[in-house]
């Protein structure tokens, strides 16, 4: 059985809502908080319910959050849209607490996550674990068991993406925060465990920018994996009847098996 929560709100906005899918037995296992790409103008989070509920029939208790677009150039009432990619996280980070809060009514131990994005999701995915991996779980936040990418997006400057993406979003998101919202420029010692799925026919995003995110964690010595998927372009998950979906899953249950126990259930499972 499979308890599923839809469309809850966690904001005013229309795009502030979380769909929770929690299974039996799922209680000692850790929320996988699910992004949708679209480089912060586009994408919703209804996008991955369809991957949400595969990783729910798999055993593991899934959520996809949606956050607010990114407010065009011009006037836009204060509130409408977020205004930078710090708006954007706060976002993320609101609306892990409210999938946790309703993945706890059903009995999920709410203390731990993994977040996952597909394409620009996956930055957002990475900069919430790194901070919250950074908090340690200070000050009730939860703790960041993984983070998993789906399509790497790594970088903010125009060089990190191909020549389809519009160079001015990436400036939007980055307003300020530039080093503080890239994973890039991230501190790899406070990043959790981390999986990285891309694509070889991404045209967004070359593969070799994952590569180099890669070799930036292992030469801190922090623990990574990457997978180059053949055929693959730059969103894959969002349809789980489909190869490139399949192919993710069979990369990221074993990942979640390795880290996203919480500590008490590892003997158990050990």
């Amino acid at each position: 059985m499979i308890t599923t929560t839809l469309s809850s709100a966690y904001g005013p906005h229309p795009t502030q809502r979380v769909d929770v899918f929690v299974p039996a037995g799922a209680e000692r296992k850790a929320l996988v908080a699910c992004f949708a790409g679209g480089w912060f103008h586009a994408g919703r989070h209804e996008e991955l319910r369809a991957f949400c509920l595969a990783l729910a029939e798999a055993g593991w208790p899934a959520a996809a959050i949606g956050v607010r677009h990114l407010a065009a150039p011009g006037n836009q009432p204060l509130g409408e849209h977020a205004h930078h990619g710090g708006e954007v996280l706060a976002d993320a980070r609101a609306g892990l607490g409210r999938a946790l809060e309703d993945a706890s009514l059903s009995g999920l131990d709410a203390r731990s996550c993994v977040p996952l994005g597909s394409g620009s999701g996956s930055l957002v995915a990475l900069t919430l674990a790194h901070r919250l991996a950074t908090a340690g779980g200070r000050g009730g936040e939860p703790m960041a068991r993984g983070a998993i990418a789906c399509g790497v997006s790594a970088g903010l400057d125009h060089a990190d993406v191909g020549s389809g993406v519009p160079g001015a979003v990436l400036d939007r998101f980055a307003g300020t925060q530039h080093h503080q919202l890239a994973p890039l420029h991230l501190d790899p010692a406070h990043f959790p465990p981390l999986l990285l799925l891309h694509g070889d026919a991404d045209a967004e995003v070359p593969a070799a920018k994952a590569q180099r995110l890669r070799v930036r964690l292992a030469e801190a010595g922090e623990s990574s994996e990457l997978a180059v998927l053949a055929g693959l372009g730059h969103q894959f998950i969002e349809r789980p009847w489909e190869r490139g979906a399949r192919q993710a899953l069979e990369r990221i249950l074993p990942f979640l098996e390795a880290h996203a126990h919480l500590p008490e259930a590892v003997e158990a499972h050990g």
